[in-house]
């Protein structure tokens, strides 16, 4: 792995442990076993660091949870619904879950401290719920869901309880919690389905 993934992977780790602000480059250095100038070589800032940091979460966000469901053609509109509060619940459940979500954490943190963080994480929030508005709409076109579902509403709706359950998730340091959070926000799907 070359230095400067080591970098960004440590930072990762870091400030999704830490925080941002929490989070110091000498901090990043001793984790990733670098010195000061190989760091100043790849990045000009922490600032930078973060949203290269930010972009690679992103790509990996798509990788894990968007693309393979809400996004996946071969499924129906239903299906990738189901698919991503699975894959969703699996992240909550897993021990990186107990740390909550790396960008509600980070948007907490820092939204109104760094606005051009603030304005990736609205732009990365953005395109998920395009991309569930559109996976609803097509579930009304097919006639999965009731015609007057309010899409965009619905989908911003969703992202919002499952970063909800993230921080309470992480609050409580239960992930039985993010499975309540879950059934119903499934159980409110079913009552727009056709």
């Amino acid at each position: 792995m070359s230095s400067r993934q080591r970098i960004l992977d440590k930072a990762a780790q870091l400030i999704h442990e830490r925080g941002f602000n929490h989070t110091s480059i000498q901090d990043i250095l001793l984790a990733a076993s670098v010195t000061k100038s190989n760091f100043y070589y790849h990045f000009e800032s922490k600032e930078q660091l973060a949203f290269e940091v930010l972009g690679e979460r992103m790509r990996q966000f798509y990788t894990v949870a968007i693309g393979p469901s809400i996004e996946n053609s071969s499924l129906d509109p239903l299906q990738r619904i189901d698919l991503f509060f699975d894959n969703m619940l699996a992240i909550g459940r897993s021990e990186i879950g107990q740390l909550g979500c790396p960008f509600g954490n980070l948007a907490q943190e820092i939204s109104s401290l760094h606005e051009p963080l603030r304005q990736s994480l609205s732009m990365f929030f953005e395109a998920c719920a395009e991309a569930m508005e559109r996976c609803f709409d097509e579930g009304k076109e097919a006639g999965q869901f009731r015609p007057e579902l309010p899409s965009r509403k619905l989908a911003e709706f969703v992202l919002a309880q499952i970063q909800g359950a993230f921080l309470l998730r992480k609050t409580h340091q239960e992930p039985q919690v993010l499975e309540n959070n879950f059934e119903v926000l499934r159980g409110l799907l079913n009552q727009w389905s056709a």
